[in-house]
């Protein structure tokens, strides 16, 4: 059966899983990597190996680099731009174009389908040491790179170390790091400079710190970044430890993301404006009830007044009717007894003498 979202092929494992994700494929031995990652619209489906360069050099030492480039497509070519950018002006970057057979800063490539392709990267060494950072772009994929440059002689050795869980650190906390200060050769008492700095890999700086310390054995310390002003984002701390006729650069990387403080606060302020919500709601719902209940209590008194009046009314109608009545029965008993009485003695003596005569 065809698979949901299916590109026209009647085949398991063509392209399309079943919830509408790309399959993973074998990749070319791009190494490394997973070849199940999901597909950026618009963008080749790619994979890149490594995605960070980061290691020490000498001074007036041009370095190579390598990265695997691995079309996970199936069926289809891709092609994309590949260049540099962030990398100070005094650090050259070139990748090599097998095409045409040169050097250059930036060219596109072709890829067919499932084709692994190994670009190659030189930088040439700038003048002065320190830590160069930059990045470089490939298309829907990047890799960020951090090389240390270091003069002759080497008199001391340094090293930072981000100590954050994971090497990241939730925005406004602190970024612990933890400093070794190592010297090389003869041991004698020096005061060395280190100079700090946090930057991203589109080389701007965000903080910087400098202090002077004594070294005569190797020493270890921790020193503390405040990153309340950096957005969420990749960046890198720097170490140059400065000493006569000389630098011991070190670098290590690390991630801002979102802040628990700022997630809790935000939580809390969520959760009292909804408060409030429901408190006006149910004010307003008693407000209406009471309102509602005091009209309908008015009603009833109303109805029961006008029943009480009617009723009154009615009570003063029949009791007028009924002594009306007992007025009438009362006239007519009395001529009921005036004729019902005997008749006078005066009238029974005059009777008998007409009678006689």
């Amino acid at each position: 059966p065809y698979e949901e979202c299916d590109d026209g092929n009647n085949i398991d494992g063509d392209g399309c899983s079943a919830t509408c994700k790309l399959e993973g494929g074998s990749g070319g031995g791009g190494g490394g990597g997973s070849s199940t990652e999901d597909r950026i619209p618009g963008k080749p489906y790619i994979r890149i190996d490594p995605d960070r360069i980061e290691r020490g050099v000498l001074t007036n030492t041009n370095i190579e680099e390598k990265i695997k480039i691995t079309n996970l497509d199936r069926f289809n070519p891709t092609n994309f731009s590949i260049r540099s950018e962030g990398f100070d002006s005094d650090l050259i970057v070139s990748f090599w174009d097998e095409l045409n057979k040169k050097w250059t800063n930036s060219f596109y490539l072709s890829l067919s389908a499932e084709e692994t392709y190994e670009l190659r990267i030189r930088f040439t060494s700038p003048k002065e040491p320190g830590n160069y950072t930059g990045t470089i772009f490939i298309d829907g994929k990047n890799a960020s790179v951090i090389l240390n440059f270091q003069k002759r002689p080497l008199l001391f050795d340094s090293n930072i170390i981000v100590s954050n869980r994971d090497y990241t650190v939730p925005q406004g906390e602190k970024l612990r790091t933890s400093v070794t200060l190592i010297p090389i050769g003869e041991k004698e008492r020096m005061d060395v400079t280190l100079n700090y700095a946090i930057k991203d890999y589109e080389n701007s700086v965000y903080l910087t710190r400098s202090e002077t310390v004594l070294v005569e054995n190797q020493i270890n310390f921790k020193r503390n970044f405040d990153t309340g002003i950096l957005p969420l984002g990749s960046y890198i701390v720097t170490l140059d430890l400065i000493y006569p006729n000389g630098v011991a650069p070190s670098s290590a990387h690390f991630q801002v993301v979102e802040g628990r403080q700022s997630t809790l606060f935000g939580r809390i302020v969520f959760f009292l404006v909804n408060s409030i919500l429901i408190i006006l709601v149910l004010i307003v719902i008693t407000v209406v009830f009471r309102i509602i209940r005091r009209s309908q209590k008015k009603k009833e008194l109303d109805e029961k007044e006008k029943s009480l009046k009617r009723f009154k009314e009615l009570e003063e109608g029949g009791s007028l009717k009924e002594s009306k009545l007992g007025g009438k029965e009362s006239s007519k008993s009395k001529d009921k007894e005036k004729s019902s009485e005997p008749p006078k003695k005066d009238n029974l003596l005059e009777k008998n003498a007409k009678k006689d005569k």
